[in-house]
């Protein structure tokens, strides 16, 4: 400001400053704190996310094996009665040709309600076999809760999740199996099992009508890679970047959450591997699950 004298003429200026250097310094510093807490709340909110998600899993896991041994229980009765029964109806079979044979001609009453047993049981033991089979599935995928890896025949759990999307899949989708010479994978069977599930429901999804969808494995080096390829709809290229990213879905609604693939991706994290993707609209995707094998195996 201005300093004049007693005739108003300017005598001299006086000026004042401040250092703001550390101030400024300061500013930066708090900034910094800010981003890094920033970094660290978002780490704590995937951490507990995937907490979440790992409790419901180990839930679901509970819940499954509980219902496959509810399940195996009566499964099994049904399958020791059947066997009593089958025998019962041979030996009633032998005894009636030997004592009886004028009533057990072909087209008579007798041998007409024999073949209608005959043909029950078959179905009886066709029903229970799959029923049994579903049970093993089941009882595969209760294993979500898993805190250690253990080796794995990776086959045993594709078949697994094609057992459990068979009625989804019945009379529409065909199914091929092109499965190479791959070892046992170090791996959380359960958590793998989910990712072929969720990736198989979503190619049989986007299989509009009839179509075929192939599961191919192979090792490819010091990894083994499961192909899963449909002849669906298939995904714009634009859209490829974005399909793994939590809440994105291609799906209608009511369809998908949008949270599977990135579920999966975490999951392939976890196993130190990858999912690759590859496709062309109106001819179909082929998604590649990498996993390493472990150098001990």
């Amino acid at each position: 400001f201005l300093v004049r004298d007693e005739n108003a003429v300017i005598a001299c200026s006086v000026a004042f400053a401040r250092d703001v250097t550390e101030h400024v310094k300061e500013e930066l510093r708090r900034q910094e704190v800010m981003e890094e807490l920033a970094r660290i709340n978002g780490q704590l909110l995937d951490m507990q996310d995937r907490l979440v998600r790992s409790e419901k899993m180990a839930a679901v896991g509970s819940l499954i094996a509980g219902i496959a041994h509810e399940i195996n229980t009566p499964v099994g009765a049904i399958h020791s009665m059947h066997d009593t029964l089958v025998r019962a109806v041979e030996k009633l079979k032998t005894t009636m040709e030997e004592q009886y044979p004028e009533c057990c001609t072909e087209g008579s009453p007798l041998a007409r309600a024999l073949k209608v047993i005959e043909d029950s049981n078959r179905v009886i033991e066709t029903g229970s076999a799959r029923v049994t089979t579903i049970v093993r599935s089941l009882r595969n995928f209760a294993r979500l809760d898993e805190v250690e890896r253990k080796a794995a025949n990776l086959h045993e759990g594709l078949d697994d999740s094609l057992m459990l999307i068979h009625h989804d899949i019945k009379g529409r989708v065909e199914i091929e199996r092109d499965y190479g010479e791959i070892p046992a994978v170090l791996c959380y069977p359960g958590r793998l099992n989910q990712v072929f599930l969720n990736i198989l429901n979503n190619s049989q999804q986007a299989i509009e009508g009839t179509g075929t969808i192939t599961v191919r494995t192979r090792q490819v080096g010091e990894e083994v890679h499961v192909a899963i390829t449909d002849t669906g709809s298939g995904i714009e290229k634009e859209l490829l970047t974005r399909i793994f990213d939590p809440g994105y879905t291609t799906k209608g609604v009511g369809v998908g959450t949008g949270l599977g693939l990135s579920i999966c991706f975490q999951i392939m994290e976890d196993h130190e591997g990858r999912i690759d993707v590859t496709s062309e609209v109106g001819v179909g995707s082929t998604f590649t699950i990498v996993i390493p094998i472990a150098p001990d195996q």
